[in-house]
């Protein structure tokens, strides 16, 4: 059997050996080939560290500090009027067979409305105390004398000058109705209220003409 290599030998013929000339420029064209691979290597490099800066910048919150553009106050930190640290206050709607003569518009969310002869009386979840025992509980009526605390507070209720002051666990906020007679509001530290609270429920108040006085 003929050998492969021996069929191909007479086609070939016999190869002349390379010239220094030959083998100067396959180094130069190595050497250069080599160059150019290098060149590109490092620019594909560099290419690739600028899109990962370009990344950090334009992609914020990603790890470190927290995007400030990105957090949003509540209506409290923003100290909107209608925020409450305590009870919330909600509609009450007076039933006209049961008429107070200081009837609320608003009242602390789950407590119950009372009255004695002299005053509106609310109380708190599972109170069960007599309407005239005031302890513990939101109180408003007329009153003709009142003593103002060393250290009340000036506050203004529906355009009146008003003062509230803290004694013991009660805040009594006194201010006097456009004509003339003065109310007074014990509420309670249960309530958690803040003074804006206290005049809203206060503004909210509707004191007819026969409204009694209480003494003390």
């Amino acid at each position: 059997m003929t050998d492969l290599r021996e069929l191909l030998d007479p086609i070939a013929g016999n190869p002349a050996p390379p010239t220094p000339d030959v083998v100067s420029s396959d180094v130069r064209r190595g050497r250069a080939a080599l160059r150019r691979r290098r060149g590109l290597s490092a620019a594909a490099g560099l290419g690739l560290a600028a899109a990962v800066a370009v990344g950090v910048v334009v992609v914020p919150g990603l790890g470190g500090q927290p995007d400030p553009a990105g957090v949003v106050a509540g209506p409290a930190s923003q100290g909107s009027p209608e925020a409450n640290p305590g009870v919330d206050l909600v509609p009450w709607a007076q039933d006209a067979a049961a008429a107070k003569p200081i009837a609320p518009a608003l009242v602390p969310d789950g407590w119950t409305v009372a009255g004695s002869e002299y005053a509106l009386v609310i109380s708190a979840p599972g109170v069960t105390t007599s309407v005239d025992d005031f302890r513990g509980k939101l109180v408003a009526g007329l009153s003709r004398d009142s003593t103002l605390s060393d250290r009340s507070e000036q506050v203004t209720v529906d355009g009146e000058a008003g003062t509230v002051s803290q004694e013991g666990d009660t805040t009594i906020l006194l201010y006097p109705l456009a004509d003339a007679r003065q109310m007074s509001i014990q509420a309670p530290t249960a309530l958690h209220w803040d003074t804006a609270t206290l005049v809203r429920f206060a503004e909210a108040l509707t004191v007819g003409a026969d409204a009694p006085s209480s003494v003390g």
